[in-house]
């Protein structure tokens, strides 16, 4: 094997290992967490001055498919935490937006979340975690990028 094999092999490790503790680990204990990812990017899109989101949104943001993104939908709506609202403006969009119910629920499900990096951050030291999560973006953004790529490759 070469170090560029090595290299990638501990990557992909990496990755896996962390993927799976995230996964199978239940954040919160209120909601799943595909419903958490959810109520995450509808909460910080709240005050952003732009279209309000609609499922197709959250299933391109979140890399979640169409069938997927309903039933986490229904199961938030059922539940109050979520509202689809047609728009007026174009009958066929519908909006999604949290609940008055809502935003409090995600707001405490969210300082729960938030007890994960804090351990990090106790156990790896602030510099170190801060060094960290520069990193993850910088993977994240290579990861879209290089994905984006791989994808139109391979539609063709």
């Amino acid at each position: 094997m070469n170090s560029t094999e090595i290299l990638s092999e501990a990557l992909l490790d990496g990755w896996l290992r962390m993927s799976m503790s995230i996964w199978n680990e239940r954040l919160v204990s209120a909601m799943t967490y595909n419903e958490s990812m959810v109520c995450n990017l509808l909460y910080k899109h709240r005050n952003v001055q732009e279209a309000p989101l609609t499922a197709t949104d959250l299933c391109r943001r979140l890399h979640i498919r169409k069938p997927q993104m309903n039933v986490i939908l229904n199961n938030l709506e059922k539940a109050g935490i979520v509202e689809r609202i047609r728009s007026k403006k174009d009958k066929r969009s519908v909006h999604i937006f949290l609940t008055e119910k809502g935003i409090p629920f995600y707001e405490k499900a969210h300082r729960e979340i938030l007890r994960l990096p804090e351990a990090l951050i106790e156990r790896m030291g602030a510099e170190k975690a801060k060094t960290f999560a520069e990193s993850m973006k910088e993977v994240a953004d290579c990861f879209d990028s290089v994905m984006s790529q791989y994808g139109s490759k391979n539609k063709g």
